[in-house]
């Protein structure tokens, strides 16, 4: 393990073996910390697949619930080894257990009024199959064929593939501080891991000349949305037409000013 300070960002590096490793960063600015993790390729020399997942252990009390979000969108309550509709015979206490979770997946401690979340940059599955926890699983790879299909053996150049991405945790009081909840805190920040920046390299002689022929900055907008809404679609159509589409990103109740409805001119 190594730490790296800075006026920044803190970072500490971990290698758990030659084909595990992680970055943390913890930003001076912002309320989460990042954790980027790089798996693969996999050995299976010894026979055995294995299904790598990043676990975060908390000594909250969960009570056997989590959440997690219904494609980016409203939260699901999940309770372990449970099934609202019939009754269920736990013969896979881990898969299942697990659910899919695009955007986030999070546990609450009611009693303390503390909530632990993880948001992921792309598509996973997700549990907490310890109250307190909560792990995702970052890759996989099998060699023996399940109930359907083939096995998830996953090549390139003859080895096992990489995968890398990231993971941000954001922990706090679920009550609201400095007049933002918890929940709107995570709903911004999954919208910045969805809208973030692409970064594109050209040649050029110099800065000032790069300045000179190319616009540093552009907006369609006229005036800025609330924080609350975005822009969910903005196609063009035929005949000049284009389509539009805005989306509330809050569920009701998640927080007392910007969980209320907003009215957009679009003329404005």
């Amino acid at each position: 393990v190594n730490v790296f300070p800075g006026p920044l960002v803190e970072e500490v590096h971990q290698v758990y073996n030659e084909w595990v490793s992680q970055v943390i960063r913890v930003y001076k600015e912002e309320n989460h910390v990042e954790f980027e993790w790089l798996v693969g390729p996999i050995p299976v020399t010894d026979g055995v697949g294995k299904e790598p997942v990043s676990r975060f252990t908390t000594n909250l009390e969960s009570g056997g619930l989590f959440y997690t979000d219904a494609n980016g969108r409203e939260l699901q309550e999940r309770r372990r080894d449970y099934r609202a509709t019939w009754t269920w015979d736990v013969t896979e206490p881990v898969a299942g257990n697990y659910y899919p979770v695009t955007s986030r997946i999070l546990i609450r401690d009611h009693d303390q009024g503390v909530e632990f979340a993880v948001l992921n940059d792309r598509a996973q599955g997700g549990s907490s199959l310890q109250d307190g926890q909560v792990e995702l699983m970052v890759h996989r790879r099998l060699l023996h064929v399940q109930t359907f299909g083939q096995a998830l053996n996953e090549t390139a150049f003859g080895e096992g593939v990489i995968a890398r991405g990231r993971h941000f945790v954001v922990a706090g009081r679920t009550s609201e501080s400095e007049g933002v909840s918890l929940a709107a805190q995570e709903r911004m920040l999954a919208q910045k891991i969805l809208h973030a920046p692409w970064v594109f390299v050209s040649q050029a002689a110099s800065i000032g000349r790069l300045g000179d022929v190319q616009s540093q900055q552009f907006s369609g907008l006229s005036i800025s949305l609330p924080d609350n809404v975005n822009l969910l679609t903005l196609e063009p159509w035929a005949d000049k037409r284009l389509l539009v589409r805005l989306e509330h990103i809050l569920e009701k109740n998640e927080d007392s000013d910007l969980s209320q409805a907003v009215n957009i001119d679009l003329q404005a």
